[in-house]
């Protein structure tokens, strides 16, 4: 999808203190056998400070950031999410609208998995009219008693972090060229380990394991009915990227950084970097081993991350590259327009 006239006016991030993989392998929390292989370094650990809470801090950020954009600019509100925010029955959303921007806004919770801030952005292309102003939040604390963040998937560590994207239709430091988010029905299944539907998890108290439910994928696939649906992933999702790249009328040898999901750094190898040329130097995997799998913010934390350490510079065009449990896909181009005081 073209986005002509959509630009970030600013980020804010809200990011945990940080768990050293080696504090929690020596707390046998982490295992001890994976800390070489997996070159993981650490999480961003909330404690008990809620979701909702940080999203407010960095959607608090954001505005701080904005060079004077107001709450009450705001014509939409979008709050995304992976895992429990608060009380069952009990809307996040609605805690930004108390304590930050008032009720006078469209407001709705989104949950498109792990690309929910890149769903966000597509729906804010097609909603803001010229002159609109738009707040995207992502927030997740993982720390509760169903999910155990350094086994929880194989590889890959759970971090914690509020995020937020001020959108806006006029100006900004970086301009929206492209974004898109795919769905492959057919994996629809991939993360589901074969565990029923009803009651859910959470009533039951059945811990998230995605570790679990990929080794059971990939019996599946070693008895041969995964390998297509592996195959029809990994192709749509370089179809996707071409698309988006062709659509910001760029190449991928223009892109000047890559931002993928926060995940195993040999998957991101064998499933995403051997097929685009690219090397593990080319993204934000470093910096996501460091501070762990965000749930919706991974891309964006990583940009963010990449303005303050002066590793853009305007003009540079940045590719952001989402996989969502399998089944959902998404990608974003934007070009640097400038690098805005904050972080210079």
């Amino acid at each position: 999808m073209r986005t002509p006239d959509l630009y970030l006016r600013s980020i804010g991030v809200h990011l945990p203190p940080v768990v050293t993989v080696e504090t929690a392998a020596a707390d046998g929390r982490y295992p001890a056998d994976e800390v070489e292989y997996f070159r993981l370094r650490g999480a961003a650990v909330a404690g008990d400070v809620p979701a909702p809470e940080m999203a407010l801090r960095a959607a608090r950020h954001a505005f701080e950031r904005s060079g004077g954009v107001s709450p009450r600019d705001l014509d939409l509100l979008l709050y995304t999410d992976v895992w429990h925010q608060g009380p069952e029955g009990w809307e996040p959303q609605y805690y930004l609208q108390q304590h930050l921007v008032g009720g006078d806004v469209l407001a709705v919770e989104l949950r498109n998995g792990c690309c929910g801030l890149f769903s966000g952005l597509q729906l804010t292309a097609g909603y803001l009219r010229p002159g609109g102003t738009a707040l995207l939040v992502g927030a997740d604390n993982h720390g509760t008693p169903l999910v155990d963040r350094w086994r929880a998937i194989e590889g890959c560590i759970l971090g914690d972090a509020g995020c937020a994207l001020l959108v806006t239709t006029d100006t900004g430091f970086a301009e929206v060229r492209s974004v898109n988010v795919t769905v492959l029905p057919e994996a629809e299944a991939v993360n589901d380990g074969g565990v029923p539907m009803f009651p859910p998890d959470a009533t039951v108290g059945r811990p998230l394991d995605f570790a679990a439910r990929n080794r059971a994928f990939r019996k599946r696939l070693i008895e041969g009915d995964g390998a297509a649906v592996m195959l029809a992933i990994q192709t749509t999702l370089m179809d996707l990227i071409d698309r988006t790249l062709k659509e910001a009328e760029i190449t991928l040898d223009e892109v000047a950084r890559v931002a993928f999901p926060h995940g195993r750094w040999d998957d991101l190898e064998h499933r995403g970097l051997n097929w685009l040329g690219l090397t593990l130097a080319d993204t934000t995997w470093e910096y996501g081993a460091s501070i762990g799998h965000l749930g919706v913010g991974d891309q964006f934390v990583a940009l963010d991350h990449l303005l303050a350490t002066g590793g853009l510079a305007a003009g540079d065009d940045v590719l952001l590259v989402g996989l969502g449990a399998g089944t959902t896909m998404a990608c974003a181009v934007l070009r640097i327009l400038d690098i805005p005081e904050k972080y210079a």
